[in-house]
């Protein structure tokens, strides 16, 4: 039994105006394609997952149940009271799972990445469920095209060759000197945020690792999976009072860096994390100028190289620029340099302050 496990709960603000606290990045359409909820589950089709199940915030149950709706699967939404980190979130779908199948594998990934090579990411998942039927507790890496210091990294065991490698240990994001050596060694793979594992295997982890994780949610343990997935007011009080009590921890620092039998996948398939506005070129095709656009019949690029518009009904004329982002949503609209991209939380500071 699979069970895509998919975590939409962040608001992702670096990616302002298009995603927001009321409608964040993951339900709209940045490639063009369908949002990125919608592309993350199709992606999963061919796995054949038994449902579907999203974790993330109370108030987009009804966007992702929307999205489930899109796609013709079955899904169940589990909502959070609120955020507490990856952590939390697993083992509350790993309750969940354990009460409503047995046994199942549950492959983790988030909602908000893009993949432009979809069969090349059905081959490595399908790897994923053969060895996590092993037990082991899989993680996919990313092969690194440069020295990125934006992401973590995961580093195999030495002289390991081959696409299943056992895993040395969990790095943070390095400086950019330690990120140019990571990429020589050619043994460290960026940290996609994607896992496959049993579902007893991880529960057991978290008795084991995480005991205050596994005792806050024991309550939760009592119920059947109606129970876990319920919205009644009492078992929203439950759940909040769980989630209040748990330190935000994510599932890398409190089980796979303590862990062993941990497995790393090396990947290959046109995978962003689409973690601000330059990096969201990585998912659309350039024209002869370098220009970028998901809305080609709203955008006009005159004189211009190397812009990216994102356009959400507004039609946007670019002259004579370059380097620049333009986003339009709603009635909101962004202008940067894409060298500024990571400052475009400030703006979301300014505005709540406001």
């Amino acid at each position: 039994m699979i069970i895509p496990v998919i975590m939409a709960g962040g608001a992702g603000t670096r990616l302002w105006p298009m995603s927001n606290e009321d409608k964040p990045k993951q339900f709209h359409s940045m490639s063009g394609q369908g949002t990125l909820l919608e592309e993350t589950i199709n992606r999963l089709k061919p796995v054949s997952p038994e449902e579907v199940v999203i974790v993330g915030a109370e108030k987009y149950e009804k966007l992702s149940i929307e999205e489930i709706a899109k796609t013709g699967l079955k899904g169940t939404i589990l909502s959070e009271p609120m955020p507490k980190n990856t952590a939390a979130a697993v083992l509350y779908a790993a309750v969940f799972l354990n009460k409503k199948y047995d046994d199942s594998i549950m492959v983790v990934l988030p909602a908000d990445h893009f993949i432009r090579n979809n069969s090349a990411f059905t081959e490595v998942i399908k790897k994923g469920i053969a060895l996590a039927e092993k037990g082991s507790l899989v993680t996919i890496g990313v092969k690194p095209d440069y020295p990125e210091t934006g992401y973590g990294y995961i580093k195999g065991k030495d002289g390991v060759p081959g696409d299943e490698i056992p895993v040395d240990k969990f790095v943070e994001k390095p400086d950019i000197e330690t990120a140019k050596k990571y990429v020589e060694s050619g043994n460290y793979f960026w940290n996609s945020g994607i896992f496959v594992w049993k579902t007893s295997v991880i529960i057991e982890k978290f008795r084991e690792l995480m005991p205050d994780h596994f005792k806050a949610f024991a309550p939760l343990m009592e119920l059947d999976h109606s129970g876990v997935s319920s919205t009644s007011d009492e078992i929203k009080g439950l759940k909040k009072k769980i989630f209040t009590s748990l330190e935000s921890i994510s599932i890398d620092y409190g089980i796979l860096e303590n862990s062993d039998n941990r497995m790393v996948i090396p990947a290959e398939f046109g995978w962003a994390d689409l973690g601000s506005w330059k990096a969201a070129d990585d998912i659309l095709d350039a024209d002869s100028s370098s220009n970028r656009t998901q809305s080609p019949d709203k955008s006009i690029f005159v004189n211009s190289e190397n812009c990216t518009v994102f356009s959400e009904g507004m039609r946007i004329a670019v002259v004579g620029a370059s380097n620049l982002v333009v986003v339009q949503s709603g009635n909101d609209i962004l202008v940067i340099d894409k060298d500024s991209s990571q400052d475009v939380r400030a703006v979301v500071d300014i505005i709540r302050k406001k």
